[in-house]
């Protein structure tokens, strides 16, 4: 992967945004240390920058997001379609599939 984790990071942004039911990216960092905390929940979520995080690997790109939606969105139809989107994104601009897309949902009321 040479392309600047930055820029594809914005890029998917956008994508996982524009995807029905999504209300939020949450970058990770100390709003997302917060939401954890009051929702009592661990995401596994690293703290590199980004609201979709982006890793350059030897064997592809990893991809990492944590969302938040509405409770009345069916959560397994938006991770699906959220991870499509992230892949299909990723793949254009990349001109390979990644390695990993990891999609994790809050749900809020």
């Amino acid at each position: 992967m040479t392309r600047d984790t930055r820029d594809l990071s914005r890029q998917l942004t956008q994508a996982v945004l524009g995807v029905p039911g999504v209300r939020s990216v949450l970058p990770p960092g100390p709003a997302l240390a917060t939401l954890v905390r009051d929702v009592r929940k661990v995401l596994d979520v690293p703290r590199d920058g980004g609201a979709v995080l982006v890793q350059d690997r030897p064997e592809g790109a990893r991809i990492r997001v944590v969302l938040t939606s509405d409770r009345a969105v069916p959560t397994v139809a938006l991770l699906r379609a959220v991870r499509d989107r992230l892949a299909e994104v990723a793949t254009v601009v990349l001109g390979q599939r990644p390695a990993d897309v990891t999609v994790r949902v809050v749900e809020i009321d």
